[in-house]
């Protein structure tokens, strides 16, 4: 090969080598600005996960005191509702307890009268 060949292929390879250098320098600064947008966006994204891990933490509170209030509801209305049950029932044994004590004396007068009757009239 002649010396002018040899010193035109030097040129071009290094004029290419020059070229691949700058692409290669394109392209590290492309991967820095993605690196720092993807750090940037992973960044934004971990504060809005913690806000909504903040909100779920408030809201899931906030349901244990209204389950809370609830269930001493319910236990009130259980113990209200109890005792008027009881009081129901104690009062219609009462009333039970009364037409059966009036059976009996209303007996007893009868076996008494029957009794007098037949003293008064043996057979």
């Amino acid at each position: 090969m002649d010396r002018e060949l040899v010193q035109y292929l030097d040129e071009r390879f290094e004029s290419l080598e020059e070229r691949f250098q700058r692409i290669d320098e394109r392209f590290e600064r492309q991967e820095q600005r993605f690196d720092a947008r993807f750090e940037e966006v992973n960044a934004r994204l971990d504060e809005r996960i913690e806000d909504v891990k903040r909100h779920t933490g408030v809201l899931v509170e906030g349901l244990r005191h209204e389950l809370h209030l609830v269930a001493e509801g319910l236990m009130t209305h259980i113990d209200v509702r109890h005792t008027e049950d009881r009081a129901y029932v104690d009062q219609r044994l009462q009333e039970t307890n009364s037409l059966i004590r009036l059976s009996f004396e209303t007996t007893d007068q009868l076996r008494q009268r029957l009794e007098n009757l037949e003293r008064k009239f043996p057979n």
